[in-house]
């Protein structure tokens, strides 16, 4: 006898607190009288997955990030499917198929995962998520009954993959530290891969709601100029995904006598969880060349509260200067150069002047001339 109201509750338990997760796996393969159970998640651009599981080989979830899942033969057609949809696999392609397949053969026989039931928990433009639970070959397949509890239990998982979905969502922009981004002079965006804007400090706000080279339609960014918005859209993409070709920067141009918006987009390096690593996003930064000036200086004073000596010391580090050229150029002596860059390293969380330089060159900061 299953307690089904308290299963219902661990699960979204579990939305909320992601470390719950494996217990509820568990919980939910004993209600559906099954053996291994997982979540498999997929990034709908890239077409990479991974999966979190219970009752499987210890490798199964690295083996199947790093190689299966480019053999997982539901995959393409799962994507065609919306959310609270149930898969009895049979539905998604013949028996003999999957029987020949290697995903079959070299994954899903080692992992009693011969036979299976599922249910779409999301499909959305950049994230898939998809609950299966297995059978071993020798138990023999799921029955109506099975699907029953399925069907039963389905619509709970799915909100609660919606809860999580929106709590990732969340989760980055905390941990961009956003009113650090607010103290930012130019326009800072955080954007998912489809680019879903996820935040947007004080100055790109301003920017969008003018709709002077960046606009927001349904709550995605876009460049106003269609020539430059698929251009735009790539460089989002490419960021987010973290591919070889990751971001870029763009101008955007916009009507006489304005120049063009200066835009660099790079990839947000920041780990989550969500079950799994969390979703792709990039951070885009806008500067307006007709807006009142700003010294690289200023804004590193804004946004890490640095001294006005020791933004003087962090900038002429970034330029690649010597600290005793630093002393010089400032006019201190060297052992109080060494007291700010310390003090700098403590502000910014870097530990050395490389890491110091790569901060302010992938923040996207420069000098305003």
């Amino acid at each position: 006898m299953h307690d089904f109201d308290g299963m219902v509750g661990q699960i979204y338990d579990a939305a909320v607190e992601p470390g719950r997760w494996r217990q509820v796996l568990e919980t939910l393969s004993d209600f559906l009288e099954g053996a291994a159970t997982k979540l498999t998640f997929q990034n709908a651009r890239t077409l990479h997955s991974e999966a979190n599981s219970v009752r499987m080989p210890p490798e199964a979830d690295l083996s199947y990030a790093q190689y299966y899942y480019k053999t997982n033969v539901f995959l393409p057609r799962i994507a065609r499917l919306s959310a609270g949809t149930l898969i009895p696999i049979w539905d998604l392609l013949p028996r003999e198929v999957y029987q020949r397949s290697e995903f079959y053969n070299d994954f899903c026989r080692p992992g009693d995962m011969c036979h299976s039931i599922g249910v779409v928990l999301a499909n959305e433009p950049d994230v898939r998520v998809v609950f299966t639970c297995g059978r071993a070959d020798a138990t023999g397949e799921f029955g109506p009954e099975h699907l029953d509890r399925l069907r039963r239990i389905g619509p709970h998982l799915v909100r609660a993959a919606g809860v999580g979905l929106r709590l990732s969502r969340a989760e980055i922009v905390r941990s961009a530290n956003v009113e650090a981004l607010h103290r930012i002079a130019q326009g800072v965006l955080i954007v998912a891969a489809n680019c879903e804007i996820l935040f947007a400090n004080r100055a790109a706000e301003a920017l969008l709601t003018q709709a002077d080279g960046i606009r927001i339609e349904k709550s995605s960014l876009h460049a106003t100029s269609p020539a430059h918005a698929v251009q735009l859209r790539r460089l989002i993409a490419t960021a987010a995904d973290r591919s070889e070709a990751a971001g870029g920067d763009i101008a955007l141009t916009r009507p006489a006598p304005r120049r063009p918006l200066s835009v660099l987009v790079a990839p947000l390096k920041i780990e989550l969880t969500w079950f799994v690593p969390g979703r792709p996003a990039a951070i885009v930064f806008v500067a307006d060349p007709d807006s009142a000036p700003h010294t690289l200086q200023g804004q590193l004073r804004d946004l890490y509260r640095l001294t006005p000596a020791e933004a003087a010391v962090a900038t002429a580090v970034a330029r690649g200067e010597g600290l005793q050229a630093v002393a010089d150029e400032v006019g201190i002596s060297l052992t109080t150069v060494r007291t700010h860059l310390q003090h700098v390293f403590e502000k910014t969380e870097t530990r050395r002047q490389a890491e110091l330089v790569r901060l302010i060159a992938a923040s996207g900061f420069y000098e305003r001339h």
